[in-house]
């Protein structure tokens, strides 16, 4: 797809600007500048997502749009962990899960509807070097009739006009039609956007063995559904953290947090921010853990009077509270410079630094909340190191 003389100038204008690079198709007649910028500018974009990809200089990215649903490598190599033995992938897309799941398991099948971009993937696959791939253009509905150990979706979450959707019932493929092939021997993995809502999802699947949030630097990239033969209606959800060298940091189940006590109290000597994966998951009460408690019934900050190194999230030291007030905040930040966050709070934190006048960045960060009493309060905090 891409020829020697594509690649050579690929090569040499990486570091251009591609929208420049494309307005100057004249001075290279011999060649098709708007696919050549396009390269360029997908390999700019794609330099931390796609690393292994973007090194190898043959490859050919498809169209954006392909690019925006793909994995990354970090998240697609997390779930090919979780399979092994003969897999097909029925949304097969740009191919970067399949990729990452040739690493592990026996076989993969790749499935694409859309013929050139099943051509794009047949075509990369060839020069990453997998030769365990078998390649399909067609629905991936219409080849389940073979014993496979692990079936992987990652359906589109928009309707036929384009409209975002939420229920499975309504994505494509139709995630409910497939259900019926979850055996003890068959388990299907199927992948969310961090949007769709975890127990309504649990309830629609009629119970799954396994859910997975997955964050890569503090951000909740997808959610993963395992449905078995062993699935329930109250399945253990495992919160994974990328960035981290050990991946797994929380896990727990709906009906613990539902039996959870949660304790609210003021502001004690450290302040805690729970990771936004664990937030996702619904776990506001199994994140206090011992000798932690929330900061108001719907402030989800955490604080303590002992320093917990074990806690999930960002952890900082009390300065001084205060009411919302700049006469206040200037006696106890003589820079006025601050990072603002705000939680449970009538004003966003672009907001707030306008009314408090305040500029962004430096080392101190400002939590405004409704505290325990549900009255509005300003903590002024150091990052713990």
């Amino acid at each position: 797809m891409l020829l020697p003389e594509e690649i050579k100038f690929i090569q040499e204008h990486l570091q251009q600007d591609a929208s420049r690079i494309a307005l100057s198709a004249k001075k290279y007649p011999g060649l098709d500048i708007k696919k050549l910028a396009g390269q360029i500018q997908a390999r700019q974009k794609l330099a931390e997502k796609l690393p292994v990809w973007t090194a190898n200089y043959a490859i050919c990215f498809p169209q954006q749009i392909s690019l925006e649903q793909a994995s990354s490598e970090a998240t697609a190599l997390f779930k090919a962990k979780l399979v092994q033995g003969n897999l097909i992938d029925i949304t097969g897309g740009m191919g970067v899960d399949s990729w990452a799941f040739a690493q592990t398991c026996n076989h993969v099948t790749y499935v694409e509807q859309q013929a050139e971009l099943a051509e794009h993937t047949r075509y990369n696959h060839l020069v990453l070097g997998l030769q365990n791939v078998t390649h399909i253009q067609g629905n991936g509905l219409d080849h389940l009739d073979q014993d496979f150990d692990w079936i992987y979706v990652d359906p589109a979450r928009r309707d036929q006009q384009g409209n975002k959707v939420i229920l499975f019932k309504d994505c494509q493929p139709n995630v409910l039609d497939l259900l019926d092939k979850a055996s003890n021997t068959c388990k299907i993995l199927i992948k969310t956007s961090p949007v769709l809502d975890i127990s309504r999802a649990i309830q629609e699947l009629g119970g799954v063995e396994k859910v997975y949030v997955v964050a890569y630097q503090q951000e909740v990239k997808e959610l993963l559904f395992i449905k078995s033969g062993q699935s329930s209606l109250d399945p253990d959800i495992e919160i994974v953290e990328l960035a981290n060298s050990t991946n797994s940091f929380f896990r727990g189940k709906l009906s613990e947090e539902r039996e959870a006590n949660l304790r609210i109290a003021k502001v004690g000597e450290y302040i805690y921010e729970a990771h936004p994966a664990l937030l996702k998951a619904g776990f506001f009460k199994l994140v206090q853990g011992e000798e932690i408690w929330q900061l108001g019934k719907h402030t989800h900050l955490y604080s303590s009077d002992v320093y917990k190194s074990a806690f999930p999230g960002k952890k900082y030291e009390q300065i001084a509270t205060g009411p919302v007030q700049p006469n206040w905040l200037k006696a106890h930040l003589p820079n006025f410079r601050a990072n603002i966050s705000t939680k449970n709070f009538p004003l966003k934190a672009d907001a707030l630094r306008t009314k408090l006048k305040i500029k962004d960045g430096g080392e101190f960060t400002l939590f405004a909340i409704q505290n325990s009493e549900e009255k509005n309060e300003l903590i002024l905090c150091k990052k713990c190191p």
